[in-house]
Formats: C-alpha cells, structure tokens, sequence
C-alpha cells in the first residue's frame, strides 16, 4: 500500500483546517491500495488554528503537524512539511480550500503514470474580476521574460504532487 504525504501549510486557518481534513479523508476513503497523512504547517497564527490542528492530531492518527514559533512565510512552511513527511509521494495545498482535495486521485494517477512532478495550473472562476485576470496574465509574462523559467500561465500554483525520490 502506498503512502501519500499531504503537505497544508496554514496561517490564520482556523475555520478552514477541519474542513480541509474531512474533504481530504472522504478522497483518500475511495482511493484503494493508498493511505495518507497530513501535515500541517502552523506558520505563526494568532488565531486559533493550532488548536484546532492538536484536537484533529490527538483524534486522528493520519495527523500530524508542525509548529512555527512565528510567520516565517509559505515556502519555510511547505519545505518544513515536505521534510517530515513519510510518504512514497508529497501534495502540497493551501489550508484555505482554493486547491480542491477532489483532484488528488488526478494528481496520483499522473503520478502512477511515472511523472516526477505533477502540478496545476489555476484557473479563475467568472466571479474574479478583469482586472485580476489581467494582472495575473501580466505578472506570468513578466516573470517568462525575466527568467529563464516558461512559466504556463497559472503555472505557479501551490498545489502539486512531487515523488518523495525528488
């Protein structure tokens, strides 16, 4: 059986950690021959999302977590995950629910596949301005002519699946 590392770094999350963790076990309940953990990334709440991250852990084997001393920023927290993870292959997503767990069987099937990395690409709902739309479409060009890196528009997203081998 394998075992599927799910990375959440969370600032300020507290109403979102235990929705996110139910959406993520109902995925992994219809996935076959794949067990999971979570790993959250306290990064320096002031609310109360570490609470609610310790009651979901005590309750929950597949729960586990780190705390921050302090913000030290979304990339600190996905690496601080990617570290203590366990699992044959790591997704990394945000806490606030913009990166929807329903596509994990997706992520893993490419995957399976024998991809490497498997990453998303954002889109926008209607509801998203023109103007945000545009800016966005704006900086992927800019970093394209900036960098040596092609960045697909929306490419940049957070929210991937990396082989633990990487």
């Amino acid at each position: 059986m394998k075992k599927i590392s799910v990375v959440i770094p969370a600032h300020n999350e507290e109403g979102n950690i235990s929705l996110i963790y139910e959406r993520i076990r109902e995925v992994f309940s219809k996935l076959e021959n794949y067990r999971f953990e979570i790993i959250f990334v306290n990064d320096g709440s002031r609310d109360d999302t570490q609470k609610v991250i310790e009651e979901l852990a005590q309750n929950n084997d597949e729960v586990k977590y780190i705390e921050f001393s302090r913000n030290f920023g979304h990339q600190h927290a996905v690496k601080a995950g990617m570290d203590c993870s366990t699992g044959n292959a790591m997704i990394s997503m945000d806490a606030d629910l913009q990166h929807p767990p329903e596509l994990i069987p997706e992520l893993i099937k490419r995957w399976e596949e024998g991809f490497d990395i498997v990453y998303t690409i954002r889109t926008y709902p209607k509801q998203i301005s023109a103007f945000k739309r545009k800016t966005s479409t704006l900086y992927y060009k800019f970093l394209t002519r900036i960098s040596d890196v092609n960045l697909s528009e929306g490419g940049g997203s957070d929210f991937r699946l990396m082989d633990a081998s990487v």
